[in-house]
Order: structure tokens, then sequence, then C-alpha cells
């Protein structure tokens, strides 16, 4: 009778979303295959014995970690308790199938949790000190002599590998991190800072490998500034922190002497790992708990926003001034900073607003003045939600479509763009729905970094691919 039934309720509808079979998933640790098509999803046993069938408009939540699916269903029928659908077994590859499948058959978008990244204190208090003495003895080498080169070289490899526990750690969630830097007031990162700013590399200053921890370095210490855990590690007067001591005394020279920054500005030209931005599903134990939690609560389903009419063409004002871009041409020109945190731009005390899901409302929701262009001569302006670079925050911002390039603000009629692409730089436009798992979402392309930014309306992102595609750039669109 299972079989039976399971079949009938898998059979082809009258919908346009294809039929979806996978094999060896796994449910209740029996082997079997996930089934679905446009009325009915479920899983049945290899060899039949059983079943499980869900309606399509009875699916709520999705979620996926690694393989593994969880499915929440409310049945209409308010007599049935919800439940969740718990599936693994599946391959990387699968993702793309299911995440299309239920945005389609069942309006629902699949979230996708990244595995967590862990650091050990141990590895890293190893690696940490392994580099601070390479780097003494990079200090201790007469300058201009091959000795020194050697050293650096052998500084550049305790690099190589001491950088890859960090990549997991600014990979990984902040908290976790937050645990790892903040201990004992954060001597870990600012034992990293000290010789990152002091040790007297002359060969090697600019190896894209020691820009490269130099960055990440300055990633996690904006985390923990921006957790409140951050605090100046000072290191005790005693033998066993000598070295420590010693360059603490060299940084205050440099700073005395106005190079405590020298040539150091050359590190933020090159990318930055992102942080995860990790809600609090993905930091408990089980990612997927949270469709346990809503079971508890009987949370309704979500109400999906409304699409809104693109905007009519606006006239340009008469005058309006030039706009200020943040750094130089090409992929450089992308703004030294993660967008939104340039002090230059906007009133000191003015917080950027910030949204977990732009898909739950519109970019131009709180502007209220007249619909006038900004900019004379401008190809498109309007407002979106732009992701920042490190920590994948999603920001209200003025978007400025010029033939010389692309300016993102803050506020409508700043004078100071926070970032900025010029024109030629651009290598593709796309469509970034299944990317960023958010719907209206298009994506700006460079050498080096990729932008992503969500419209208002299907219209408006459509307009945005095209007309930065024209206007600035050298691929084309996808």
């Amino acid at each position: 009778w299972l079989r039976v039934s399971f079949q009938v309720a898998m059979a082809a509808g009258p919908g346009e979303v294809r039929k979806v079979q996978i094999c060896n998933v796994v449910h209740d640790g029996v082997t079997g295959r996930f089934c679905a098509n446009a009325e009915s999803l479920g899983w049945q046993a290899d060899d039949g014995s059983e079943a499980v069938v869900h309606s399509t408009t009875s699916v709520r939540k999705a979620e996926w970690l690694d393989g593994q699916l969880r499915v929440l269903c409310e049945p209409e029928d308010s007599a049935n308790q919800a439940e969740v659908l718990a599936l693994e077994g599946f391959a990387p590859g699968d993702y793309e199938t299911i995440w299309r499948y239920f945005e389609q058959a069942c309006s629902v978008y699949v979230k996708k949790h990244r595995v967590t990244a862990t650091l050990s204190e141990t590895d890293f208090d190893n690696a940490m000190r392994a580099f601070e003495e390479a780097a003494d003895r990079v200090d201790e080498a007469p300058s201009g002599g091959v000795q020194k080169k050697g050293r650096e070289f052998d500084l550049l490899k305790k690099v190589e590998t001491f950088r890859d526990g960090l990549d997991q750690a600014v990979s990984g969630d902040k908290q976790a991190l937050s645990r790892v830097f903040a201990a004992n007031s954060c001597e870990r990162i600012c034992r990293l800072r000290l010789v990152l700013d002091t040790v007297q590399l002359e060969t090697y200053r600019r190896d894209p490998r020691w820009l490269h921890l130099r960055n990440m370095c300055a990633t996690v210490e904006a985390v923990l500034k921006e957790l409140g855990t951050f605090k100046q590690w000072q290191p005790p007067d005693d033998v066993e922190h000598s070295s420590m001591l010693r360059r603490v005394m060299v940084r205050e020279l440099q700073v005395r002497q106005g190079a405590a920054d020298e040539d150091f500005d050359a590190a933020v030209s090159l990318p930055s790992p992102p942080i995860a931005t990790q809600d609090p599903v993905a930091v408990s134990n089980d990612p997927l708990s949270s469709l346990r939690s809503v079971v508890a609560k009987a949370v309704p389903a979500p109400v999906p926003v409304a699409s809104m009419q693109a905007p009519p063409p606006l006239p340009p004002p008469a005058e309006t001034p030039v706009p200020t871009p943040v750094g130089t041409a090409g992929d450089a020109a992308i703004g030294d900073c993660e967008d939104g945190d340039n002090t230059a731009e906007g009133d000191a005390d003015d917080e950027d607003e910030e949204v977990t899901n732009p898909n739950s409302a519109l970019a131009s929701a709180l502007d209220k003045a007249p619909a006038t262009r900004t900019h004379p001569g401008s190809i498109l302006e309007g407002w979106v939600w732009k992701r920042s670079r490190f920590l994948r925050r999603w920001r209200r911002r003025w978007l400025v479509l010029l033939p010389r390039g692309l300016y993102s603000y803050k506020k409508r009629g700043d004078l100071v763009a926070t970032e900025t692409v010029m024109a030629g730089s651009v290598t593709r436009v796309y469509n970034a729905d299944s990317e960023v798992l958010q719907t209206r979402s298009f994506a700006v392309a460079l050498r080096r970094r990729t932008h992503f930014m969500v419209s208002d309306d299907e219209n408006q992102k459509q307009a945005w691919m095209r007309e930065i595609t024209r206007a600035l750039g050298s691929g084309g669109t996808g």
C-alpha cells in the first residue's frame, strides 16, 4: 500500500516543475530515494517498505548542511502537527537541484549553512612561537646581506604554514574566533600585530604572502572590535617576554618618528578572506536545529514581500557636484575599507542600515524624497541592498551609474562614495540569486573581487545588469 500511494503522489503533475529523483538518500537510518514534483515531495525506501510524502503547499522552511536536508512541513489541516522531514546522504552537487526545486515548486529558499571552521589554540600557539623565533632571527641578521635575505625567506616559509590556521579562523564563526583571540586580553592577535609591525623586512616587505597575513590580522582585529572584546595586550615585564618588550619599544620609536604605518597601506589592496556571518542557528552544535525550534513554537509561514514596480525615468537636476570616488582605478577602485566603514563619508554619528534578509524589506522604503537624479549625466540611479566586503552584511546604498564608473553612497546626495567601480574594470555582470540565496540579486565581478546587490524588483535588477554591462563592462552578462 505504501509503495502504491507513494507512486501516485509522485506522479507527474500538471505544473512546470519537472520530477526530481535522487538515490542513496537516508531517512531514519534507512537508504532510499528522494522524489519530488510540482505537487508533492517525499522519500521512499529502496525496498518500498517505508515512505514519507508531503504536499508542496505544506512546506514552510528548508535548510541544508553538508549533504543534510531538513524540511519543515505544516499541513493545512490544523489537526495534524508540523513535521520535520530529515534526510541525509545527498552529494554536494545535489544542492543546486534541491535549491531550484524548492524555489519553483514550494516558493521556499533552502538556507545553506556553512560548516563552521574551528581553530586549535594549541596549534596556533605553536605556529606563533615558531613565527616569532623566525622574526627574531631576521632582526638579528646584518642589514643588506645574504644572511638577512635567507632568514627573511625562512620567515616567509613560516608565514605559509601560519596563515593556514588564521585563514581557518577568519572563515568561520565570529564567536568562535573571539573565543580564541579575545583570551588573555587578546594576547594572540596583539603578539601577531607586534611582529608584523616591527620585524625589519627588506627583500620580502611587499611579498603577497606577507601582505595577505597583514590583511587577515586586520580582519581579526576588526571583528573583535565589532564584538566589543578587543583589548590592547601589553607584555609582562619579565625575561619570558623580553622579545615582545623589545618590539613594543621599537613600535613606540616608529610612532615618534612617524613611520609606524609606512608602506603598510599596500596590504589593503589584496583581497581578504570573508568572515562567515553566523546566525544563532549555525552557532549551535546542530546548525539545523532551528527547524526543530520552529516546530516547537509553531511559527506561522512568512508572508512574502510584494514586488514593486520599477520607478519611471527621472529628469536630471540643473547642478550637482561631481562624485568623489574612494580608491584608484581598476580593482583597487573598490575602496580600501569595508563598505560603509569609511569615516570620510556622511556624518560621524550616522549608522548604516543593515538587514539580514534583503528580500524582507525594500531598499527604497524609507526614502520619502522627491524622485530626482543626484548626478547630471547619470545613466541609472536608485536604492539597492549591497553586501559588505568582509562581514557580508546587507547595507542600504544609493547606487549611481555614470559613463565613467559605478558609485555607491550611504545616503542620496552624499559627496563621497563608499565604493567605486571604474569603467573597463568589470569582467562580468550576472544573476546571483543562487549564489547569495536571495531573489532580485545581481553581481558585478572584477578581476579580484565581486560585488553583490539586491534590487527592489526584477525590472530594476535587469536594468542594472544591462546598463552596467554596457557602460563599464569588458566581458558580458550571465
